[in-house]
Protein backbone atom coordinates (compact mmCIF):
# COMPACT_ATOMS: atom_id res chain seq x y z
CA UNK A 1 0.00 0.00 0.00
CA UNK A 2 2.95 2.44 0.87
CA UNK A 3 4.58 1.82 -2.18
CA UNK A 4 1.21 2.46 -4.55
CA UNK A 5 0.77 5.15 -2.63
CA UNK A 6 4.37 6.58 -3.04
CA UNK A 7 4.30 6.06 -6.41
CA UNK A 8 0.94 7.77 -7.12
CA UNK A 9 2.49 10.49 -5.56
CA UNK A 10 5.40 10.48 -8.17
CA UNK A 11 3.02 9.82 -10.87
CA UNK A 12 0.91 13.02 -9.89
CA UNK A 13 3.46 15.14 -9.79
CA UNK A 14 3.15 15.37 -13.78
CA UNK A 15 0.00 17.22 -13.93
CA UNK A 16 -0.86 16.00 -17.12
CA UNK A 17 -1.06 12.28 -16.08
CA UNK A 18 -4.80 12.55 -16.20
CA UNK A 19 -4.80 8.84 -14.99
CA UNK A 20 -2.72 9.18 -12.04
CA UNK A 21 -4.61 12.48 -11.30
CA UNK A 22 -8.09 10.51 -11.25
CA UNK A 23 -7.17 8.05 -8.75
CA UNK A 24 -5.13 10.28 -6.46
CA UNK A 25 -9.09 12.21 -6.55
CA UNK A 26 -11.03 9.35 -6.17
CA UNK A 27 -8.61 8.27 -2.86
CA UNK A 28 -8.55 11.74 -1.20
CA UNK A 29 -11.66 13.53 -2.54
CA UNK A 30 -13.68 11.82 0.41
CA UNK A 31 -10.99 12.18 2.78
CA UNK A 32 -10.98 15.93 2.44
CA UNK A 33 -14.68 16.05 1.97
CA UNK A 34 -14.86 14.00 5.41
CA UNK A 35 -12.32 16.27 7.08
CA UNK A 36 -14.07 19.31 6.19
CA UNK A 37 -17.79 18.46 6.55
CA UNK A 38 -16.48 17.16 10.40
CA UNK A 39 -15.55 20.76 10.81
CA UNK A 40 -19.27 22.55 10.53
CA UNK A 41 -19.03 23.29 7.13
CA UNK A 42 -21.88 22.86 5.12
CA UNK A 43 -21.90 20.67 1.80
CA UNK A 44 -21.66 23.17 -0.58
CA UNK A 45 -19.15 25.05 1.16
CA UNK A 46 -17.22 21.72 1.85
CA UNK A 47 -17.00 21.60 -2.11
CA UNK A 48 -15.61 24.55 -2.60
CA UNK A 49 -12.93 24.37 0.15
CA UNK A 50 -12.27 20.56 -1.17
CA UNK A 51 -11.94 22.65 -4.75
CA UNK A 52 -9.50 24.79 -3.70
CA UNK A 53 -7.25 22.19 -1.73
CA UNK A 54 -6.71 20.61 -4.97
CA UNK A 55 -5.94 23.85 -6.50
CA UNK A 56 -3.15 24.32 -4.43
CA UNK A 57 -2.10 20.99 -4.86
CA UNK A 58 -1.69 21.06 -8.27
CA UNK A 59 1.37 23.02 -8.42
CA UNK A 60 2.94 21.84 -4.99
CA UNK A 61 2.42 18.00 -6.15
CA UNK A 62 4.82 19.58 -9.09
CA UNK A 63 8.06 19.86 -7.06
CA UNK A 64 6.91 18.06 -3.84
CA UNK A 65 9.30 15.17 -2.95
CA UNK A 66 8.46 12.45 -0.16
CA UNK A 67 10.83 12.43 2.60
CA UNK A 68 9.87 10.34 5.03
CA UNK A 69 12.62 11.39 7.82
CA UNK A 70 10.88 14.91 7.07
CA UNK A 71 7.28 13.89 7.72
CA UNK A 72 4.28 11.75 5.52
CA UNK A 73 2.22 12.68 3.05
CA UNK A 74 -0.54 12.22 5.19
CA UNK A 75 0.57 15.01 7.89
CA UNK A 76 1.53 17.47 4.50
CA UNK A 77 -1.72 16.79 2.86
CA UNK A 78 -3.87 17.61 6.19
CA UNK A 79 -2.10 21.10 6.65
CA UNK A 80 -2.57 21.85 2.49
CA UNK A 81 -6.23 20.84 4.24
CA UNK A 82 -6.12 23.13 6.99
CA UNK A 83 -4.50 25.75 5.86
CA UNK A 84 -7.58 25.80 3.03
CA UNK A 85 -10.08 25.29 6.26
CA UNK A 86 -8.55 28.12 7.79
CA UNK A 87 -8.22 30.84 4.94
CA UNK A 88 -12.05 29.78 4.11
CA UNK A 89 -12.92 30.46 7.85
CA UNK A 90 -11.31 33.65 7.81
CA UNK A 91 -13.01 35.09 4.35
CA UNK A 92 -16.18 33.56 5.98
CA UNK A 93 -15.69 35.74 8.90
CA UNK A 94 -14.91 38.59 6.94
CA UNK A 95 -17.58 38.19 4.98
CA UNK A 96 -20.59 37.78 7.79
CA UNK A 97 -18.87 40.58 9.56
CA UNK A 98 -19.65 42.85 6.64
CA UNK A 99 -22.65 41.98 5.62
CA UNK A 100 -23.92 42.21 9.62
CA UNK A 101 -21.91 45.77 9.62
CA UNK A 102 -24.12 46.49 6.17
CA UNK A 103 -27.27 45.26 7.27
CA UNK A 104 -26.86 46.99 10.90
CA UNK A 105 -26.50 50.47 8.82
CA UNK A 106 -29.15 49.67 6.48
CA UNK A 107 -31.75 48.30 8.06
CA UNK A 108 -34.75 49.76 6.32
CA UNK A 109 -37.20 48.67 8.86
CA UNK A 110 -35.90 51.54 10.93
CA UNK A 111 -34.77 53.87 9.28
CA UNK A 112 -37.33 56.37 6.79
CA UNK A 113 -34.08 58.09 5.56
CA UNK A 114 -33.25 54.86 3.12
CA UNK A 115 -36.74 54.39 1.59
CA UNK A 116 -36.69 58.61 0.71
CA UNK A 117 -32.89 58.04 -0.39
CA UNK A 118 -34.18 55.59 -2.83
CA UNK A 119 -37.19 57.56 -3.44
CA UNK A 120 -35.36 59.90 -4.63
CA UNK A 121 -32.62 58.36 -6.79
CA UNK A 122 -35.62 56.01 -8.65
CA UNK A 123 -37.58 59.82 -9.43
CA UNK A 124 -33.96 60.96 -10.81
CA UNK A 125 -32.97 57.97 -13.07
CA UNK A 126 -36.93 57.92 -14.51
CA UNK A 127 -36.14 61.85 -15.22
CA UNK A 128 -32.96 61.02 -16.69
CA UNK A 129 -34.28 58.25 -19.07
CA UNK A 130 -37.33 60.88 -19.40
CA UNK A 131 -35.16 63.94 -20.62
CA UNK A 132 -32.90 61.39 -23.18
CA UNK A 133 -35.90 60.11 -24.70
CA UNK A 134 -37.23 64.11 -24.96
CA UNK A 135 -34.08 65.26 -26.23
CA UNK A 136 -33.22 62.74 -29.02
CA UNK A 137 -36.73 63.48 -30.45
CA UNK A 138 -36.45 67.42 -30.23
CA UNK A 139 -34.82 69.88 -32.72
CA UNK A 140 -31.63 71.21 -31.78
CA UNK A 141 -32.46 74.45 -31.34
CA UNK A 142 -35.70 73.63 -29.35
CA UNK A 143 -33.75 71.37 -27.01
CA UNK A 144 -31.04 74.13 -26.68
CA UNK A 145 -33.74 76.88 -25.58
CA UNK A 146 -35.03 74.55 -22.84
CA UNK A 147 -31.36 73.06 -21.23
CA UNK A 148 -30.28 76.99 -21.34
CA UNK A 149 -33.70 78.08 -19.93
CA UNK A 150 -34.81 75.38 -17.70
CA UNK A 151 -31.48 72.87 -16.78
CA UNK A 152 -29.11 75.65 -16.88
CA UNK A 153 -31.91 77.89 -14.73
CA UNK A 154 -30.02 80.90 -17.22
CA UNK A 155 -32.30 84.15 -17.73
CA UNK A 156 -34.69 83.41 -21.29
CA UNK A 157 -32.68 86.75 -22.45
CA UNK A 158 -29.22 85.32 -21.93
CA UNK A 159 -30.40 81.78 -23.70
CA UNK A 160 -31.62 83.83 -26.76
CA UNK A 161 -28.85 86.12 -27.21
CA UNK A 162 -26.70 82.93 -27.06
CA UNK A 163 -28.75 81.13 -29.32
CA UNK A 164 -29.78 84.15 -31.26
CA UNK A 165 -33.82 83.63 -30.91
CA UNK A 166 -36.04 86.13 -29.25
CA UNK A 167 -36.72 86.07 -25.73
CA UNK A 168 -40.67 84.96 -26.45
CA UNK A 169 -38.83 82.02 -28.74
CA UNK A 170 -37.16 80.96 -25.94
CA UNK A 171 -40.52 80.77 -23.88
CA UNK A 172 -42.47 78.76 -26.13
CA UNK A 173 -39.74 76.05 -26.99
CA UNK A 174 -38.80 75.64 -23.20
CA UNK A 175 -42.81 75.16 -22.80
CA UNK A 176 -43.10 72.75 -25.84
CA UNK A 177 -40.03 70.64 -24.15
CA UNK A 178 -41.58 70.91 -20.85
CA UNK A 179 -45.08 69.76 -21.92
CA UNK A 180 -43.20 66.66 -24.27
CA UNK A 181 -41.33 65.89 -20.90
CA UNK A 182 -44.60 65.65 -18.64
CA UNK A 183 -46.23 63.24 -21.14
CA UNK A 184 -42.96 61.14 -21.43
CA UNK A 185 -43.03 60.91 -17.71
CA UNK A 186 -46.67 59.94 -17.96
CA UNK A 187 -45.90 57.01 -19.46
CA UNK A 188 -44.59 55.62 -16.14
CA UNK A 189 -46.28 53.83 -13.77
CA UNK A 190 -46.46 56.49 -11.27
CA UNK A 191 -45.82 60.03 -11.29
CA UNK A 192 -43.21 61.27 -10.12
CA UNK A 193 -44.88 64.75 -8.15
CA UNK A 194 -42.79 65.07 -4.78
CA UNK A 195 -44.52 63.76 -1.72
Amino acid sequence: MVETRVSLIERVRDASDDVAWDEFFSIYQPLLTAYVRKRGVIESDAADIVQDVFARLVPALGTFHLDTERGRFRTWLWRVTHNALVDWSRKRATRDRAEQGWADQFDASNDDRLTVEWDQLYRQRILQIAIERVKASSQSLTWACFEGRVLAERPAAEVAAQLGVSTNAVYVNSSRVMARLREELGTFEEPLASP
